[in-house]
C-alpha cells in the first residue's frame, strides 16, 4: 500500500509511532472496510467462475430423483471446494497487500484494481 512497515523498526520511537498509527481507530477501520472490499472483489470473481456449480446445484431441484443425486454429487463438493479456494485467496491477499501497512483512501481502490502489491 502507500506505507508499508518494515519488518522491524530500528528504533524503538519509530516502532512505536508505527505502532500508535497502525491501531488507531481510522487505520482499523480501513483494515475492516479493505477486508469486506477484498471479499465482495473475490466472492464476484469466484461466481463468474463456478457459476456452473450452482447452476447444477439448482437443476437437482428440478431434477428427477437419479437425476438430482448425480447432480448433488457433482455440484455440493464443487462448491466446497471453490468456497475454500475463495477463502484462501482471500486470506492470501488480506496478508500480503494489507496486514502491516498503514492505508490511504485510494488505497482502498487499489485493492479493487489489484494495483500496488
Amino acid at each position: 500500500m502507500s506505507a508499508k512497515a518494515p519488518a522491524r523498526p530500528r528504533h524503538e520511537l519509530a516502532q512505536a509511532v508505527f505502532r500508535s498509527v497502525y491501531t488507531s481507530r481510522e487505520q482499523c477501520q480501513r483494515r475492516q472496510l479493505a477486508a469486506v472490499l477484498l471479499t465482495v472483489k473475490h466472492t464476484l470473481r469466484g461466481l463468474l467462475f463456478s457459476w456452473p456449480l450452482y447452476l447444477m446445484v439448482y437443476a437437482g431441484f428440478h431434477a428427477d430423483t437419479p437425476v438430482n443425486l448425480f447432480l448433488w454429487a457433482l455440484g455440493i463438493p464443487g462448491i466446497a471446494i471453490s468456497v475454500s479456494i475463495l477463502a484462501r485467496g482471500i486470506r492470501e491477499e488480506y496478508k500480503n497487500r494489507v496486514t502491516g501497512a498503514l492505508l490511504a483512501r485510494a488505497d482502498l481502490l487499489r485493492l479493487l484494481r489489484g494495483g500496488m502489491a
